[in-house]
C-alpha cells in the first residue's frame, strides 16, 4: 500500500505557496503536476482525508521546480510553516505548556498523527540534543527529509529551544536503512 499523509499537510503547502507566491504562483505550481494531481488540486482537499504522499511530494517538487531557484531553501521553509500553521491551531496549547523535551517525547505519536507509514524514533536524548530517526517511511525522497528538518527545528524553537541545528546524517533516498537527523539547541 502507497504511503498517505493527511490533508492537513497538503493544505499547509498549498497555503505556503499562496502566501509567498499568490494565487498565480500556484497556478503556476499547479500546471507543473500530472492530470491526477491536477484533477485533486482543482477539488477541495479535506484537512481530515487521507492523500497518496506521492500529491504531497509532486507539490513540492513542482514548487522548487518552479520558484527554488529564487528560494533555494523553499522546501525546508515548507516545513517550517507547516509547523507554525499547526501552532495556531490544535497544537498551540501543547506547545505553550510542553518543553522542547517533552515535544520530542511525543515526536511519534505527532508524526502518526500525519502520516499512515513509517515512525519517527527519538534514539538518544538529553539535555540540549536529540537524535532522531525516520523508520520504514514508504516513499523515500529528499524532498521529504528536507521538509521534515525544517517542521523539527520550528517545533524545537516553537518551545523556547535557542539556536537549533540539526544535521541530516543519513537519509533513505541516499541508500542508508533510516533518515537520521542529530539536533541540537540552547
Amino acid at each position: 500500500m502507497k504511503t498517505q499523509v493527511k490533508g492537513t499537510a497538503v493544505i499547509s503547502t498549498i497555503r505556503f505557496i499562496k502566501e509567498e507566491f499568490g494565487e498565480e504562483g500556484l497556478a503556476k505550481v499547479a500546471k507543473r503536476l500530472g492530470p491526477e494531481d491536477q484533477s485533486r488540486m482543482e477539488s477541495v482537499v479535506l484537512a481530515s482525508a487521507w492523500y497518496p504522499v506521492s500529491f504531497l511530494l509532486a507539490l513540492m517538487r513542482a514548487a522548487k521546480a518552479e520558484f527554488g531557484g529564487a528560494m533555494p531553501d523553499l522546501i525546508t521553509r515548507m516545513g517550517r510553516a507547516s509547523a507554525d500553521y499547526a501552532h495556531t491551531t490544535v497544537y498551540k496549547l501543547v506547545f505553550k505548556v510542553g518543553s522542547t523535551q517533552w515535544i520530542i517525547s511525543k515526536a511519534s505519536a505527532i508524526f502518526s498523527n500525519y502520516y499512515d507509514q513509517g515512525k519517527m524514533v527519538v534514539t538518544e536524548s538529553g539535555e540540549g540534543f536529540a537524535n532522531i530517526e525516520l523508520r520504514d517511511f514508504g516513499e523515500p525522497a529528499p524532498e521529504f527529509c528536507e521538509r521534515i528538518a525544517g517542521w523539527t527545528v520550528r517545533n524545537f524553537e516553537l518551545t523556547g529551544a535557542k539556536d537549533v541545528e540539526l544535521r541530516h546524517v543519513a537519509c533513505t533516498s541516499k541508500g542508508a536503512k533510516v533518515c537520521r537527523f542529530e539536533g541540537t539547541w540552547k
